[in-house]
C-alpha cells in the first residue's frame, strides 16, 4: 500500500475540515436587504435636514455589527404622515423618505439589532433606540422597513448677562426631524412647557419659565443673579401630552463688581 507523504496528509485532513465547514460557510449565505428609518415623536422621519443618523444591524447577543450606514433623505410626506388617517398596511414612506438600505449576509433565520443614533448635525441633542427583528435569508424587508421612534426635542440653549446681572435666557427648540414649532403650525408652542432651572452646586435654585417669543422656534426668559459665581442653566420642553421632553445646558458666569 502506498505511504501519503506528511504535504498530502496535510491537504487531505484541509479539504475535508473545508468540507465539514461548508454548511456554514457564507458561500451559503444569502443577501438580504433591510430599510431602516428614524421617526420623530409625534413627528416626521428624521434625515438630511438635521444631518441625518447612524444606523447599525448587529447581533444582540456578541454585539459583531453585520453592516452600519447613515440614514439620509427627505423628512417625508407631511399631509400623508400628520393629516391623513391611515389604513392598516398603508405604506407611509416614499421614495425619497429618508432611510438606510442595510444589506446582511445569512445562512438561517436570525434574530438581529437595529439601533439608531442621532441627529448627527445636533450633537447635543442625539438620543439612541433601538429595537430587534427576526430577519429570514433572502427576505427583503423594504418599503417602510423597520421603522424605529426616537424620542426628544432638539434643543440648543444659550444665555447672555447683561450690566444689571439679568441673565437673558434663550432656546431654540425643533421635533428631531428639524420640524418647526410656530403658532399655527403643526407643532404649535402652547403645546409645550419649556422652562431653565437654575442650579449651582448640585443644588436647585429656581425654574424661569421661557414663553415663545413669536419667531419660530424660539423661547426667551430672564432671571437676575446677585451673587457672583458660576452657575449651570438646564432648559428643558416638555410635551404635556406626549410627555415628549429635550434637554439642553449652559453654564452662566456672575463676575464680581
Amino acid at each position: 500500500m502506498k505511504t501519503l507523504s506528511l504535504t498530502a496528509w496535510f491537504w487531505l485532513i484541509l479539504t475535508g475540515y473545508l468540507a465539514m465547514a461548508g454548511g456554514a460557510s457564507p458561500a451559503f449565505a444569502e443577501e438580504t436587504h433591510i430599510m431602516i428609518r428614524a421617526r420623530a415623536v409625534d413627528a416626521k422621519f428624521i434625515g438630511s435636514g438635521v444631518g441625518g443618523m447612524r444606523a447599525v444591524v448587529e447581533d444582540p447577543e456578541t454585539g459583531v455589527i453585520l453592516d452600519e450606514g447613515q440614514i439620509r433623505g427627505s423628512t417625508g410626506d407631511t399631509t400623508l404622515l400628520m393629516k391623513t388617517p391611515l389604513e392598516r398596511s398603508q405604506q407611509i414612506a416614499t421614495e425619497a423618505t429618508a432611510g438606510y438600505l442595510a444589506t446582511v449576509n445569512i445562512e438561517r433565520p436570525r434574530l438581529l439589532r437595529f439601533r439608531i443614533w442621532g441627529p448627527s448635525g445636533a450633537r447635543q441633542s442625539q438620543q439612541e433606540a433601538a429595537v430587534t427583528s427576526w430577519v429570514i435569508p433572502g427576505r427583503d424587508i423594504v418599503g417602510d422597513g423597520i421603522i424605529i421612534n426616537l424620542p426628544g426635542f432638539i434643543v440648543d440653549a444659550w444665555t447672555h448677562v447683561s450690566e444689571d446681572n439679568q441673565v437673558h435666557i434663550y432656546a431654540k427648540i425643533t421635533m428631531m426631524c428639524g420640524c418647526p414649532i410656530m403658532k399655527d403650525g403643526l407643532w404649535p408652542p402652547d403645546k409645550l412647557e419649556v422652562k431653565a432651572i437654575l442650579m449651582q452646586n448640585s443644588e436647585k435654585l429656581r425654574e424661569i419659565t421661557l414663553p415663545f417669543t413669536g419667531t419660530a422656534n424660539l423661547f426667551q426668559g430672564k432671571t437676575a443673579i446677585k451673587e457672583p459665581g458660576i452657575y449651570e442653566m438646564i432648559v428643558y420642553a416638555y410635551d404635556k401630552v406626549t410627555g415628549n421632553t429635550g434637554v439642553n445646558q449652559t453654564m452662566v458666569r456672575i463676575a464680581s463688581e
